[in-house]
């Protein structure tokens, strides 16, 4: 009977843990050492919340998490992956990115950090992901106010935030035309409380630069937005991953899988909502 139950700890004891390495089975795939079992992932820049650099030097961001957490299930033949920062304009599966001691050159298979392709990519002959995240950039007002619409607007003060904010009413030519006057913020607090000092009268803001702000709740969005960015990753056409990639990610979404919905958690801790993510998890193959 002892011995029984000497067998049936160290069988608990093991069972603990494989479970303990298979937690972390996906972060111990990234590497610093740079082989052909490694699959590279490029970035021209760092861009916040999809890749940046944190409070202690490690890359981290919405795209890095999201790689930790497929990769495993995406992988093919590689045993690993790496970040590896490439220039403007860089080629995937073709242009070197990493050159070793032996003077063997390396190429990277995926390009992220907030690639879209609705504007110029770093590289445009590629497939893509399906799209994951969107930016809509909005209009906000006092809660009670009222405009209802971008139609009430004309003649009004507005405060822009964000580069995107400001690109989408440059292209809406005839609601900027009609704004009595446009300023520049540098963040939503400051445009916000301009807001609230009557200095303006609207807020034009994308949705991450809003629903990152803690106030955001004090104020109304006005319905339907002056433009839409939709965010995904590009692949190598000649080493294409994207459709075990995007499987992956409804795996991730789904509710009825795994441990259920585990992506909407990372939206929400990078962009503040949830609706943020539009992976269209119910479209069919």
């Amino acid at each position: 009977m002892r011995a029984i139950k000497k067998i049936t700890a160290f069988c608990l004891a093991a069972l603990m843990i494989t479970s303990l390495f298979a937690g972390c089975s996906n972060q111990s795939a990234q590497t610093d050492t740079i082989t052909g079992d490694t699959m590279l992932i490029a970035y021209t820049d760092e861009n916040t919340p999809f890749i940046y650099t944190d409070e202690n030097g490690a890359l981290t961001g919405f795209d890095v998490e999201i790689i930790a957490n497929i990769f495993e299930t995406f992988k093919g033949e590689y045993k690993s992956y790496k970040f590896v920062k490439v220039d403007e304009g860089y080629t995937l599966n073709e242009d070197a990115c990493y050159t070793d001691a032996d003077g063997n050159e390396y190429s990277a298979i995926i390009m992220c950090g907030g690639t879209h392709k609705n504007v110029g990519t770093a590289n445009k002959d590629v497939h893509w992901s399906k799209n994951i995240i969107a930016d809509n950039v909005i209009a906000a007002v006092p809660a009670g106010s009222a405009v209802t619409g971008f139609n009430d607007i004309a003649g009004a003060k507005a405060g822009v935030v964000s580069a995107a904010a400001s690109a989408a009413l440059d292209k809406n030519t005839a609601i900027k035309n009609s704004l009595a006057s446009v300023t520049a913020f540098d963040s939503a607090k400051e445009a916000f409380a301009a807001l609230d000092g009557k200095d303006i009268d609207v807020v034009i803001i994308d949705d991450f630069s809003f629903f990152t702000y803690d106030a955001y709740a004090n104020y109304t969005v006005l319905p339907s937005a002056l433009d839409t960015v939709e965010y995904a990753f590009e692949f190598a056409p000649s080493n294409d991953f994207s459709e075990g990639f995007n499987e992956a990610i409804k795996e991730m979404l789904s509710p009825d899988y795994g441990e259920g919905d585990t992506l909407t958690p990372i939206v929400e801790k990078y962009f503040g909502y949830a609706d943020a993510c539009v992976f269209p998890i119910d479209e069919a193959e």
